[in-house]
């Protein structure tokens, strides 16, 4: 039921805390009707009309123009780069890079990842081998890391190795280790995880990937230094730093009475324009409660099943992004994280109980005491 105060359209939901009969009013989800922003252009009128034949699913058109922007454009510029050899040019090439593709690449491939986009299978891993290292992820592994570990582990710590239950998630050291254990270890880690959940293949595969990988990059920089530097070199510290914060943030706020529970282990964003440029990325809880269910079909389902929300006592914000919402976290700014709150029980939090209810999920999480409990 729909109705407009002051010129602003909201929603008009059964409020769960307190009884049948009563109503509670949320704003209007503008994530419902934005347009598209995930790719730069459109390709060409040939070539739009081979896209749309070989999808399965013409919704995922957005994804697949990104995977043209970024072939066009990011491959023909890493081959300039290591042609002149010029660190301006190279840095140049870096940050237009990052700047207008990092973010959008890096939710393209993770909804590649959970579902192939071609009727080809050919196709489907274009974005994981092809495109990925030149956004600092090694061909051939996120699958394995993020599709098979992190939501079959679900943030549970010892498993998931992108867990952030045992960190103090408001301290910048405890980031720090998380980031450095990443950039660091994985390449150990990831296939002894994959041989401790006898995922035999899977480890063996993810091995020959990183000896690949490696043996590309060392080759690349006796030959041309300056080129794998700025192509490949500097987007894997700098890519792999910003994936290790978008999930610290996805993940910051875990409720310790229940952290295996998808409502309580991360949170939804909102009336964000990085949801039109990160295939609705800000629906986390969503994601993990059906990590299939299409991306366009995220905002609806979270205004269908808001009632859930409001009784789980979900976190959920509106109008920002889980890279601003760490560094609030780390800044201590609960009074402006508050004012992006959106309270969907009765009745609302006080500033204070705010930033103590958002302090409380904060904790380290212990696996062996919450398998105790």
């Amino acid at each position: 039921k729909d109705k407009e105060v002051a010129g602003i359209a909201f929603h008009v939901y059964p409020r769960v805390a307190t009884g049948p009969g009563e109503h509670r009013q949320y704003p209007e989800n503008t994530d419902l009707s934005a347009s598209r922003h995930e790719f730069l252009f459109r390709p060409p009128g040939f070539l739009d009309a081979w896209f749309t034949r070989a999808v399965k699913d013409e919704r995922d058109l957005p994804l697949v123009y990104l995977l043209f922007n970024i072939t066009v454009l990011t491959i023909p510029g890493a081959l300039l780069v290591f042609y002149l050899k010029s660190n301006w040019v190279g840095f140049a090439f870096w940050l237009a890079n990052f700047v207008l593709f990092q973010e959008r690449f890096s939710l393209g491939l993770h909804i590649s990842a959970h579902r192939g986009i071609f009727k080809n299978s050919f196709f489907n891993p274009y974005a994981s081998v092809v495109i990925a290292p030149f956004f600092g992820v090694p061909s051939g592994i996120y699958h394995l890391h993020h599709v098979v570990m992190h939501h079959v582990e679900n943030n549970m710590d010892k498993w998931d190795l992108s867990s952030t239950e045992p960190y103090q998630r408001d301290n910048l050291l405890h980031f720090l280790y998380y980031y450095l254990r990443f950039l660091l270890a994985i390449w150990f880690e990831l296939p002894y995880y994959a041989l401790q959940r006898n995922r035999t293949r899977d480890a063996g595969v993810a091995v020959a990937a990183m000896c690949v990988h490696w043996a590309a990059l060392l080759s690349l920089f006796s030959s041309n230094s300056c080129g794998a530097f700025w192509v490949f070199g500097v987007p894997a510290v700098a890519g792999s730093f910003a994936l290790m914060f978008g999930n610290w943030s996805q993940h910051i706020f875990i409720d310790p009475k229940k952290p295996r529970c998808n409502y309580h282990l991360t949170y939804n964003i909102i009336n964000a324009d990085f949801n039109q440029r990160t295939f609705n990325d800000g629906y986390h809880v969503e994601h993990h409660v059906h990590s299939k269910r299409h991306w366009t079909e995220l905002p609806t389902n979270f205004m269908a099943n808001v009632a859930k929300y409001a009784e789980e006592d979900a976190v959920v914000f509106q109008g920002i992004d889980f890279i601003l919402v760490g560094l609030l976290v780390f800044f201590r700014q609960y009074k402006m994280l508050g004012r992006h709150l959106v309270q969907l029980r009765e009745p609302a939090r006080s500033p204070a109980e705010v930033e103590a209810f958002l302090r409380a999920r904060l904790v380290p999480i212990r696996t062996a005491a919450v398998k105790a409990e």
